[in-house]
């Protein structure tokens, strides 16, 4: 029993370490992103964002070892016939893809002297930066609502440091994918993709609001979510960059969204809360992008209203579709 709850110890420990180096990645994504406008669209070897990004891959690299290394003492003495591994086989398949992009990325540095403008190696670098975001969101998210039902018993520290980090890693998937559509947006803008690169960011938001409310469903979950992102993005326009300080319109939505949602959840279904708080989401799409909107969606702050919010419905009916799918699979196994 002493090494299973070592072994438990351990895996729960990962996925903390690898929530960090996820969050870490993410961020340092973002710097490098707007260090090139800074650098004048160079892309130095020393650039502190790669470096910083490198030590983010490193420590989920290590999280990942850690903790599929116990995967075989935990699963021959546990009295749960379950392990929660699949988070961490997530991240591995991320780190792969990540140490596949970083050898691709130097290979064309050297054939060609410029990037394309969706460089394939920096595509295939953040979707496996989202892989381990949602790697390690699905492993905590299972680690949390089994120590909350008494299946795990883990020391009032380390409850705390699964909820912060859920909100971390919830707010990084949010900034991973919010942030290359970002990027797309601009090197389209003006043209006809905008209006498609909006709508996936309109399915973004839900997509990933909707189950963190569901993991964690307590008043003010979301709202932190929103806070950390507008948070990172303040920050790199205004004081990295120097733009002009702005209201933080973009907090309102989420805490919109976040009581919405409480307070729908005692005269409806969690399913039908959740597609009515979306909505407010998709209605309000140019204040949740605010500023990036104003620059990249002029037109979204009065058109086309109805295809955001159905966007946004979208994006919570698949995130409900996940978090239930996954919830199957995980009381699959324990039966």
């Amino acid at each position: 029993m002493w090494k299973t709850a070592m072994s438990y110890a351990s895996r729960q420990s990962s996925y903390l370490i690898g929530s960090i180096g996820a969050t870490i990645q993410v961020l340092a994504g973002w710097w490098d992103v707007y260090s090139h406008l800074l650098l004048g669209g160079a892309d130095p070897w020393w650039n502190p964002a790669h470096l910083v990004l490198y030590a983010g891959v490193a420590l989920v690299i290590f999280a990942v070892w850690r903790g599929l290394r116990e995967r075989r003492n935990s699963r021959a003495m546990s009295p749960i016939p379950f392990v929660n591994t699949s988070g961490l086989k997530l991240a591995r398949l991320g780190c792969v893809m990540q140490v596949t992009a970083g050898a691709w990325n130097e290979i064309i540095h050297h054939v060609f002297i410029q990037d394309p403008r969706i460089a394939p190696a920096h595509a295939l670098l953040t979707l496996g930066m989202l892989t381990i975001c949602l790697g390690m969101a699905i492993g905590l998210s299972i680690e949390h609502g089994m120590t909350g039902r008494g299946l795990l018993i883990a020391p009032s520290w380390k409850r705390w440091a699964t909820l912060a980090c859920l909100i971390l890693i919830f707010s990084s998937v949010w900034l991973t994918s919010a942030g290359a559509l970002i990027y797309v947006a601009r090197v389209f803008r003006g043209t006809s993709v905008t209006w498609i690169v909006a709508v996936l960011m309109s399915i973004a938001a839900t997509l990933v609001l909707v189950p963190a409310k569901l993991v964690l469903p307590k008043f003010g979950s979301v709202t932190l979510i929103g806070l950390v992102f507008n948070a990172v993005a303040f920050y790199f326009l205004v004081a990295y960059l120097g733009d002009i300080p702005y209201f933080p319109w973009g907090l309102i939505p989420p805490l919109l969204f976040d009581a919405l949602s409480v307070g729908l959840r005692d005269v409806l279904r969690p399913t039908a809360a959740s597609l009515i708080s979306s909505a407010s989401m998709g209605l309000l799409f140019y204040v949740v992008y605010f500023p990036f909107s104003e620059y990249l969606f002029p037109w979204s702050a009065g058109f086309p209203v109805v295809i955001l919010l159905a966007s946004s419905i979208l994006g919570a009916s698949l995130g409900l579709r996940v978090y239930y799918g996954v919830t199957s699979l995980v009381l699959g196994d324990l039966r």
